[in-house]
C-alpha cells in the first residue's frame, strides 16, 4: 500500500519555516546529547510508520471515532514545535482529505526525560479515569524505540502560549504568542479569565484526601494554553452580565469582571478556554508524616496558599528573566480556586462547607498570612524562582489577605 508523504516543518510565531538541508545536521537546542534535527525527523518518521503505520492509525481512530485507513491519509506534516528541558515537543497533523486531525508528540532523548513521559503516560490515563475531565490532554501511545521515547498525545489545536511581556521600562502585561499570526498584548478582562481557569482547573485535579496535585508547572515552560476566538474589542472592567460576576479588586476599590464559561460568550464578542499541555507529576507537595497528618482542611489551605505564589511565577517572553505577575493574578486565582471547590463532590466530607472554609481564611489577620505564606515559600527554596518570590512575599501575603476580605 502507498504510504503518505511526510513534510517537515519548524514552528515559529510568523509561520512555519521549512526545514532548511544545511542546518539538519544542527543540535536540538537544549539537548546535552547533541542529537541532530535530521535524527530527530527520522526518529519520528520511524515511530510514526512503524507497524504500517497502525500506531497513528489507532491513535486517528480513538481520537475522531471513525476506523481509519492509510489510505485515509493524504500526507503528514511533522512540526518541530519547541525544545524543553526533558523532552522536545512537535506536532503531527495528518491530511485526511478535506480535513486533518493534529496530535501532540513528545520526544525524549536523555534519561530524566525518557522516565517522564513514561510517567505522564500513566499519570494522564489515571487523571482521565478519574475526572474524565477535558483540561488534559488524552495519551494514545507510548513507545521506546532508537535510545528514544515517544508520547502521542491529543493536540490542544488553536491553543497558544501566553507570557508576561514588557510594555515598557517599568510596565509589563501578558502577551499572547499565536504562532502562525504573531503577538499580541492582553485586555486585563482576558488575564484575568486566563488565570481564573487556570487555577480552576488545577483545584478541581487537586486530591482532597491524598493531598495529591498537578505539579511541577510554570507558565515560563508554557504549560498552560489559551484559545480565544473571535476577540473584537470586549468591554474593559467594570461590566455585569446577568448578576453573575466575580470581583477584582484593585487596591481598595471593587471592580467586576465577567467570567467565561466554557462555550459562553459571557458578554464578550469573544471566547476563551484554558488547557494545561502537560501532567509532569501528582504527588502531596509537602511530605507530612504518616503518624501526624494534618486535617484535610489544612492540607486543602496549603495547597491554596503553594497554588497563589505559583500562579504568580513567569518568565519575560517565557525565555528572560524571572517575572512576577500582577496583584489582579491574585483576585482571579482566588475565584478560580472557589469555583474548583464548587465542582468536587467530596468537599463537605472532607473539608466542610465551602462557606466556612472561606470563613476560616477570611478569619487571619496580615501578620499571620504572611506567617503562613513563609513555610508554604521555602517550599520553592531549591529553585531559580525562590529569591523573586522572596522579593514580593509579603506583598503577596497582604494581597490575599484583601483579596479574601473582600471575597463574596
Amino acid at each position: 500500500m502507498k504510504r503518505p508523504p511526510i513534510r517537515y516543518l519548524v514552528a515559529s510565531p510568523s509561520g512555519d519555516a521549512t526545514i532548511d538541508e544545511g542546518k539538519l545536521d544542527y543540535p536540538l537546542e537544549g539537548d546535552p546529547l547533541k542529537t541532530s534535527y535530521r535524527e530527530y525527523f527520522l526518529a519520528i518518521a520511524d515511530f510514526l510508520s512503524g507497524n504500517d503505520f497502525q500506531r497513528l492509525l489507532q491513535a486517528i481512530t480513538a481520537m475522531s471515532g471513525a476506523h481509519a485507513e492509510l489510505s485515509n491519509i493524504g500526507e503528514i506534516i511533522v512540526r518541530s514545535e519547541k525544545h524543553g528541558a526533558l523532552s522536545h515537543p512537535a506536532s503531527i497533523e495528518c491530511i485526511l482529505g478535506a480535513y486533518s486531525v493534529k496530535f501532540g508528540l513528545h520526544v525524549a532523548v536523555i534519561d530524566a526525560g525518557k522516565d517522564s513521559l513514561q510517567r505522564e503516560f500513566t499519570t494522564l490515563k489515571m487523571l482521565h479515569s478519574r475526572f474524565n475531565l477535558p483540561y488534559i490532554p488524552v495519551p494514545y501511545v507510548l513507545h521506546e524505540m532508537h535510545s528514544m521515547v515517544f508520547l502521542l498525545e491529543e493536540w490542544f489545536d488553536g491553543y497558544h502560549e501566553f507570557h508576561i511581556s514588557r510594555t515598557g521600562p517599568d510596565g509589563q502585561q501578558l502577551k499572547l504568542w499565536e504562532f502562525g499570526h504573531g503577538e499580541r498584548f492582553l485586555t486585563p478582562a482576558q488575564v484575568f479569565e486566563i488565570y481564573r481557569q487556570a487555577a480552576k482547573i488545577l483545584t478541581i485535579y487537586y486530591d482532597l484526601r491524598e493531598y495529591r496535585l498537578i505539579y511541577p508547572w510554570h507558565h515560563a515552560a508554557g504549560d498552560f494554553v489559551v484559545k480565544i476566538d473571535e476577540d473584537i474589542n470586549p468591554p474593559a472592567p467594570p461590566f455585569k452580565k446577568g448578576g453573575d460576576h466575580f470581583n477584582l479588586f484593585v487596591k481598595d476599590n471593587v471592580q467586576e469582571i465577567p467570567t467565561l464559561a466554557k462555550g459562553d460568550e459571557g458578554g464578550f464578542s469573544e471566547k476563551i478556554d484554558v488547557r494545561l499541555t502537560t501532567v509532569r507529576g501528582y504527588e502531596p507537595f509537602i511530605r507530612f508524616d504518616e503518624t501526624d497528618m494534618p486535617h484535610p482542611a489544612l492540607a486543602l489551605f496549603y495547597f491554596f496558599l503553594h497554588l497563589s505564589i505559583q500562579m504568580r511565577l513567569d518568565k519575560l517572553d517565557g525565555v528572560g528573566e524571572r517575572a512576577w505577575a500582577a496583584d489582579s493574578c491574585v483576585d482571579a486565582t482566588v475565584t478560580g480556586f472557589f469555583e474548583g471547590l464548587e465542582v468536587k463532590s467530596d468537599i463537605s466530607e472532607c473539608c466542610g462547607s465551602i462557606r466556612s472554609f472561606l470563613g476560616l481564611l477570611q478569619s487571619f489577620t496580615k501578620d499571620e498570612m504572611i506567617r503562613t505564606c513563609v513555610p508554604i515559600a521555602e517550599q520553592f527554596e531549591k529553585t531559580k524562582d525562590y529569591p523573586l518570590i522572596q522579593k514580593h512575599l509579603r506583598d503577596h501575603a497582604d494581597r490575599l489577605y484583601l483579596t479574601l476580605r473582600n471575597f463574596p
